[in-house]
């Protein structure tokens, strides 16, 4: 442990004019152990953090303090890292699934207008590219369902997600495939950015959003280099764009545009699907914020702390004792499944998004991303299989139970009980 939680501990053992002798022997350890975790000398493990927490009787706040402490000396950084990331992924989902949006109608630049002389021209200047590239979006997004457009954008440039998310709510149609590049990490870094933004455009009910992704320094890649890294194709343009963005180059020739239309079905055949969509059936159940779904088909469940209440009743029909931290066995893995209590506060609007981890039928691992709009009484499933992500939310599923973001038994009793203290009150 390190010497600021031990440092911090032992101020808070002063303050409620308590021994280290005592406490030691309330969490049942011995006295020199005791002492080698103030000094630092030894590693806390949760468990006891929480038994010393519980024998100080400390407030919520400084509870938080601790943990916090806690959590910034993890052993396991990625881990701790991926945990924060997925977090806030969660946050700005919940935070855009249900809000309406208001884009402004900015004058669109129609410099393509002025270059009908010209079977191809050079443009200089990303103002002047963003410019055409909203140009020729618009009129081919203006044939409706007929529209269709093939890039190969990474939403770097934010001008393009916000172009779409307009047309969206203009409630055009028009099919979009847009071929990605994910960085071969193990942690998500920019590749969650990209996800968060590929959801959100794939749950859009009125444009057929096909995002495929491909890595980094492979073969596809290669062959996506050959018309430049980002590349546009409407029906009559097609906009070869640089790395930077700092020049382009737009044709309007018809033969140009089929052999990149060719070239670009060519690479999107050897892509891999992103997203798939699909309606998802209500249920009364409340749904979980994170889910886990085991090859034996148990699962682990992680509600919102302000669920407790809409849990109550089935705590009570059932065995007390599924609603409970789980027990790590020697070699790592959960010996029981169970309900698991997130943080107040840590998760907001609980109803808006359940993120589900789970093995299906054939043996592979796939996420499920369950969003909800209250609002129009719809909710819709989005599966994502590519292996990196996935691999990321399993490590963050299984580190998670015995996490500082999970609630001990004793806070969830106490919960209970204000609850039962209220409820049993009313006739």
């Amino acid at each position: 442990m390190s010497q600021e939680i031990g440092t911090a501990l032992k101020d808070l053992i002063k303050e409620k004019n308590m021994t280290n002798f005592s406490i030691a022997k309330e969490i049942g350890i011995d006295r020199s152990t005791f002492q080698h975790f103030l000094s630092g000398k030894r590693k806390l493990n949760l468990e006891d953090l929480r038994k010393i927490m519980s024998a100080l009787n400390l407030s919520k706040d400084k509870k938080k303090l601790l943990y916090g402490l806690y959590e910034s000396e993890y052993d396991d950084q990625e881990v701790m890292k991926n945990s924060q990331d997925i977090f806030s992924l969660y946050v700005e989902i919940c935070n855009q699934t249900n809000q309406e949006k208001n884009w402004l109608e900015a004058e669109e630049y129609l410099v393509k207008n002025q270059l009908v002389s010209e079977k191809a021209q050079i443009i200089k200047g990303q103002v002047k590219i963003e410019g055409i590239v909203r140009s020729c979006f618009l009129e081919e997004m203006g044939r409706r369902e007929a529209g269709h457009v093939m890039m190969s954008i990474n939403f770097k440039h934010y001008f393009l997600y916000e172009l779409i998310m307009r047309i969206s709510r203009q409630k055009q149609g028009g099919k979009i495939q847009n071929i990605i590049p994910l960085v071969n990490k193990k942690k998500l870094g920019n590749n969650l950015d990209i996800l968060k933004r590929v959801l959100l455009l794939k749950s859009l009910e009125s444009i057929d959003y096909q995002p495929y992704y491909f890595y980094t320094g492979t073969k596809i890649y290669d062959d996506i280099s050959i018309i430049v890294p980002n590349y546009f194709i409407t029906s009559k343009h097609v906009i070869t764009i640089d790395r930077d963005f700092e020049s382009a180059i737009i044709y309007e020739d018809q033969e140009i545009i089929d052999y990149y239309r060719r070239k670009s079905q060519s690479i999107l055949s050897k892509c891999a699907s992103f997203v798939k969509k699909e309606a998802f059936l209500r249920s009364d159940a409340p749904l979980p914020i994170f889910e886990k779904v085991k090859k034996n088909a148990c699962n682990e469940k992680f509600m919102a702390f302000d669920q407790l209440e809409v849990l109550l009743d089935s705590r009570n029909k059932a065995n007390e004792a599924n609603l409970a931290t789980a027990s790590p066995s020697h070699d790592g893995t959960d010996q029981k499944s169970g309900i698991f209590i997130l943080r107040d506060g840590l998760i907001p609007c609980p109803k808006s998004l359940s993120i589900r981890y789970l093995v299906n039928a054939a043996e592979e691992e796939e996420l499920e991303f369950i969003l909800i709009n209250e609002a129009g009484s719809s909710r819709m499933k989005l599966t994502v299989q590519e292996i990196g992500i996935v691999t990321v939310f399993k490590e963050f599923l299984n580190y998670l139970p015995t996490s500082v973001h999970v609630c001990s038994r004793e806070e969830i009793n106490n919960g209970l009980r204000n609850i039962r203290s209220v409820t049993d009150g009313i006739v």
